[in-house]
């Protein structure tokens, strides 16, 4: 299955991989969908397997980050406190992998090495989220 050979998840134990998986739902989702809105209690995180999903932040101005094929995104499901900090819409039909975040944490807390490996990843991925999202923010003009 795509879960493995997402950057998240690269070189954990096949067994872990395996308990990973059977968490996985595949679910397709039409252009204009919204799949969570900023606030919103996280329970699942997402990787984008097929489409264009993008992050939003609505205010004065809006702020967009594209999610392509094999991005994770819900990070908020696996920290707390567990509210999505963007809203995310298709820009295209989507096809996701949904995890259940409090499922995937009890996967991590059986195995602790493997699940901090994994979150650290997912450190690396919220600090190039904010990263680009504040480069919007300075170049505008």
């Amino acid at each position: 299955m795509f879960v493995k050979e997402v950057d998240l998840f690269k070189g954990i134990a096949s067994h872990i991989i395996d308990e990973i998986v059977r968490l996985a739902v595949e679910e397709v989702y039409p252009k204009g969908k919204v799949i969570f809105n900023r606030g919103d209690f996280a329970e699942s995180l997402y990787i984008l397997e097929e489409g264009r999903v993008d992050l939003v932040i609505q205010g004065k101005k809006r702020y967009a980050f594209p999610i392509h094929p094999g991005y994770v995104f819900g990070w908020s499901a696996l920290v707390e406190p567990n509210r999505y900090t963007a809203a995310a819409e298709c820009i295209a039909e989507s096809k996701v992998i949904k995890l259940d975040g409090t499922r995937l944490m009890h996967v991590f807390e059986k195995n602790p090495s493997e699940g901090l490996t994994i979150m650290k990843r997912l450190a690396g991925v919220i600090g190039t989220r904010l990263d680009k999202f504040y480069q919007q923010f300075t170049s505008v003009k």
